[in-house]
């Protein structure tokens, strides 16, 4: 689902003109497209940064039908307040120069409504990090759905170690690993600069922290903000380490307790299955270690593990703040998705270590 418009301008309006307002309205140029359909379309972009704004940002395309331009914008439903704000603030100053008339989803001459009032900015950054969060848990879903190893070079070996060490499934999975704990880290380190940024506790956590030389210069330079550089001196793939980064910026954000909490009658604890899978990415990274327990099932089981678990640390975050609570991303259902993959042809799931 998404949001979307057509400005039909004048038809004596000059392209040119309507390429100067889009570029004072911020957009930036993409591109061009060709479509033996509808003739050839400049694409545009629309993010702003500042504040967390933008979620999705604002799309939009310049084409001609004939002698008459239509600019042609759009948002997707994962957009922000502020995003929409731009879109019509786009469709009415392309009215108001170029005349001509307009249509939205709402309706001919209606601009398009939202839902609800803008968040603060802190929430919609930890809203952000969420969101890529999820998108990139979706990205290893669909990779592992799309992967295929139609022949083992090994196949008819004796020895099933020397099988599964050598096998390409192997190494794909276990190479999945440091996607996912990067995934992890850049989530909760995301989380920790909008919710420092905006923090009532930032003069004192300051204080224990000191910036390198090569450190300061990016903030001169304007290239990175004060909390990025800050994030860099900490560190953010032992969890026990992050839950207390949170905790040092506001001592009831009790995220290891969350983590602790039971999970599907499991004795291990998302906390404990967090700090095991970083484990495991430091042992391949830095020992090239594989791990030939790590089947096709296990992956899928972990990838929706940590699903859970971000999920949970997300809501508690929200809860705690009392944020709306919003997730514009689904991974599909564990079962669903683990079935349909596993029962392929030629793609049976590995055994485990002997």
């Amino acid at each position: 689902m998404s949001y979307e418009s057509e400005n039909f301008l004048e038809p004596k309006t000059r392209i040119e003109d309507v390429r100067e307002l889009i570029d004072l309205l911020g957009y930036v140029k993409g591109g061009i497209l060709k479509s033996e359909e509808y003739g050839q379309f400049e694409e545009y972009w629309y993010f702003d940064e500042k504040d967390f704004r933008s979620w999705s940002g604002v799309s939009l395309s310049i084409h001609k039908d004939g002698k008459q331009i239509i600019v042609s914008t759009r948002t997707p439903i994962a957009r922000s307040y502020y995003d929409l704000v731009h879109q019509n603030h786009t469709i009415s100053g392309l009215r108001k120069w170029f005349g001509g008339h307009f249509t939205t989803d709402e309706g001919r001459g209606r601009y398009l409504r939202p839902a609800s009032g803008p968040p603060s900015a802190v929430a919609s950054g930890c809203h952000l990090a969420f969101e890529r969060f999820g998108s990139n848990l979706i990205k290893a879903a669909v990779y592992l759905d799309a992967r295929a190893f139609p022949k083992h070079p090994l196949r008819g070996r004796r020895d099933p170690l020397v099988m599964l060490e050598m096998d390409p499934r192997t190494l794909s999975n276990n190479l999945l690993v440091p996607f996912l704990v990067a995934a992890l880290e850049d989530y909760f380190k995301s989380s920790f600069i909008a919710l420092l940024r905006y923090s009532s506790r930032k003069e004192v956590f300051l204080k224990g922290i000191r910036l390198q030389g090569d450190q300061l210069l990016p903030l001169a330079e304007g290239k990175a903000t004060l909390e990025e550089q800050i994030v860099q001196t900490l560190p953010f793939q032992r969890i026990s380490a992050v839950c207390r980064h949170f905790e040092s910026l506001d001592p009831k954000l009790d995220l290891s307790g969350t983590l602790r909490r039971p999970y599907r009658r499991r004795r291990q604890s998302l906390l404990e299955l967090l700090e095991t899978t970083v484990v495991a990415r430091h042992n391949f990274i830095h020992r090239a270690q594989l791990d030939t327990s790590l089947s096709d099932k296990r992956l899928y089981d972990l990838v929706y593990d940590i699903e859970a678990a971000i999920t949970r640390v997300y809501r508690r975050i929200t809860d705690h703040y009392r944020w709306q609570f919003d997730r514009g991303w689904y991974l599909g259902r564990r079962t669903a998705r683990a079935a349909a993959r596993l029962g392929a042809p030629g793609d049976a799931p590995q055994a485990a270590r002997p």
